[in-house]
């Protein structure tokens, strides 16, 4: 869709050099955008753009004139998705960088981007720690939980005295919730942009969850181990909205649970860990080598998974066991294998008939029974101390009851999801984890 020539649109003059960084802000309340545009002008790295897509009525006068920035009214947009959607479309710069309409970046956040992008090829995707300010941009000191992961610390920015929140690493887990997912900075190449088809228009919440998912597969995020960004805190943000907020806590999982495989799968081939398919001999995925007691088509790899497979130690990142925990005999030892093959990260993504229905008791080659709980004495320590044989150390990552269709509702055949985190010496998953 092309900028609106009678719409307040400042255009770029002739012969002006192309910038490197494009910055986007799409708005509908302009109240805090002289002030974005404030930590625009002080930046270090001057070869940016600021694309700033105004909807819904809002319109905005800037304190000053400068021609990196464009003005674009688009009054018919109808949601945050297509608002980006389109302020992308306009990019100039090889570099994309989100700034909300009511925050503020650090002097040298762009430098520090490009810096980043330029050094690491293989990157698609720079995020940063953040902080928070309040409405009159004074230090806000709210904690997300800490047993969560979640950790603070004192920090200068500008001059400004902060509560510097550390973003967790880009791990499928994380990456896979919103709740523990990059925060801002978001900055992302234009190709790699390209290549995932470009934020979803349909989309008013979790447009940068749904984004960020499809990117996480197509190129490797990296973390700046600073404080580039100040999310300011005020009573309209979209999380503070009861009805909204409702809405992204249910999405959000909708989401995960279209995106955790392949996002696990995309981890684990970057850094060269394997894909096993437990049960291969069953429909076996692209992506993954089959594990499996018999030979059989697809079948890549024979064995008997709780007596031991011939990998080394933490050479998978994804595990998947659809349709098999119930047909091994020996749970502890099953479990002890699975975690002693997965790295610090990988994934268990299992799918299993559970004991809540009719499924676990019905087929004759069912010989193990899981429901949710049954888990709980490999990811809590509480539970695994009366089992000295466990060895595993999980964290749960998704564990829900539920039928995968109407023809298991019918039947009452439900089954349990138990999505697991290896965790030995690496970095903090998201979520409660058991000590």
């Amino acid at each position: 869709m092309p900028e609106r020539k009678d719409a307040g649109v400042t255009k770029r003059s002739k012969g002006a050099r192309k910038p490197r960084v494009t910055v986007f802000t799409p708005s509908h309340q302009v109240r805090y955008l002289d002030d974005c545009m404030r930590s625009l002008l002080g930046q270090t790295f001057e070869e940016w753009e600021w694309i700033v897509v105004l909807n819904q009525g809002a319109r905005w006068r800037p304190p000053v004139e400068d021609p990196r920035l464009r003005i674009v009214i688009q009054d018919d947009l109808a949601g945050v998705g297509a608002a980006k959607r389109h302020a992308c479309s306009l990019a100039l710069g090889e570099f994309l960088v989100e700034l909300d309409h009511d925050d503020e970046l650090r002097s040298d956040a762009l430098l520090r981007i490009v810096e980043v992008f330029e050094t690491n090829p293989e990157t698609g995707f720079v995020f940063s720690d953040w902080a928070q300010i309040n409405e009159d941009g004074s230090r806000d000191d709210t904690r997300f939980d800490e047993t969560n992961g979640w950790v603070y610390e004192e920090d200068i920015v500008d001059g400004r005295r902060v509560l510097r929140c550390r973003s967790l690493e880009a791990d499928p887990h994380n990456v896979s919730f919103i709740w523990f997912a990059p925060n801002h900075v978001r900055a992302f190449r234009r190709t790699t942009y390209a290549l995932t088809g470009g934020y979803d228009a349909t989309r008013d919440v979790l447009d940068d969850q749904d984004l960020m998912c499809r990117m996480y597969q197509l190129a490797e995020f990296q973390r700046i181990d600073e404080c580039l960004y100040l999310q300011r805190m005020h009573k309209t943000n979209t999380q503070r909205e009861i009805e909204t907020n409702a809405r992204i806590q249910k999405e959000t999982v909708a989401l995960y649970d279209r995106y955790v495989e392949p996002n696990a799968l995309a981890w684990a081939r970057r850094r060269g860990l394997k894909a096993l398919d437990l049960g291969a001999a069953h429909n076996k995925p692209s992506g993954y080598l089959g594990v499996d007691q018999y030979e059989g088509p697809g079948v890549d790899i024979v064995g008997d998974v709780s007596s031991g497979i011939d990998l080394p130690d933490s050479s998978v990142g994804v595990i998947r066991a659809a349709d098999f925990l119930e047909h091994v005999q020996d749970k502890v030892g099953l479990f002890n294998e699975l975690y002693r093959l997965l790295a610090h990260g990988g994934m268990l993504l299992s799918l299993t008939p559970s004991t809540d229905g009719r499924g676990a008791f019905q087929d004759p080659t069912h010989i193990s029974y899981y429901n949710e709980n049954s888990f709980w004495y490999f990811t809590d320590r509480n539970y695994a101390n009366f089992v000295p044989q466990i060895e595993c150390r999980f964290q749960a990552s998704r564990l829900v009851t539920y039928f995968p269709s109407e023809w298991h509702e019918q039947h009452r055949i439900s089954y349990v999801c138990a999505n697991l985190i290896a965790i030995k010496d690496g970095p903090r998953q998201g979520g409660l984890l058991f000590v």
